[in-house]
């Protein structure tokens, strides 16, 4: 089983090579692999990850690689400080391990604990089935439908929008 652990600023490279890979397995991602390419890079992702109150991420290692990524942001904004937003991916050759369901575990009690936040939002592909049901195992909702998520090969995609409700 892959160890889950808070992936810090060394690990940037690792998640830079994470999200090329995964970005290249599916298109229910938010980026593409050119994308990844174009915007990121491991200065950007460290960068990030130096501000431990508005970014964190936690990532599945196996043999030293990264294998899942769990990444919870939020505005460090007054008005928006006690809601978060996630975004969550699985190398294709490690799905159905529970990886997805112990990184949800992680960024849950992360969120609850650590920065008391109050919510969590985030948006999947309204096909994207295994990942829905994922999301609402850990307590999300469908609270809206997005009738243009994203744009994928010039094909415009539909979404949900998810929330958790967390009570303190």
């Amino acid at each position: 089983m892959a160890k889950i652990q808070m992936a810090e600023p060394k690990d940037a490279d690792l998640i830079y090579r994470h999200l090329m890979k995964v970005s290249g397995q599916t298109n229910n991602l938010s980026y593409s692999q050119k994308d990844i390419h174009k915007y990121l890079d491991e200065i950007k992702i460290s960068d990030q990850m130096h501000d431990a109150n508005a970014t964190v991420f936690f990532a599945a290692f196996e043999n030293e690689e990264i294998v899942g990524l769990a990444q919870l942001s939020r505005r460090n904004l007054p008005r928006y400080i006690n809601r978060g937003d996630l975004a969550v991916s699985v190398d294709q050759d490690f799905w159905n391990q529970g990886i997805g369901s112990t990184l949800m575990e992680q960024v849950i009690d992360w969120a609850a604990n650590d920065w008391k936040l109050h919510g969590i939002y985030l948006d999947v592909i309204s096909g994207n089935l295994h990942a829905i049901n994922l999301y609402k195992k850990y307590g999300f909702k469908i609270i809206g439908d997005l009738p243009l998520l994203m744009t994928v090969s010039g094909r415009d995609i539909a979404g949900k929008l998810m929330f958790k409700e967390i009570v303190h």
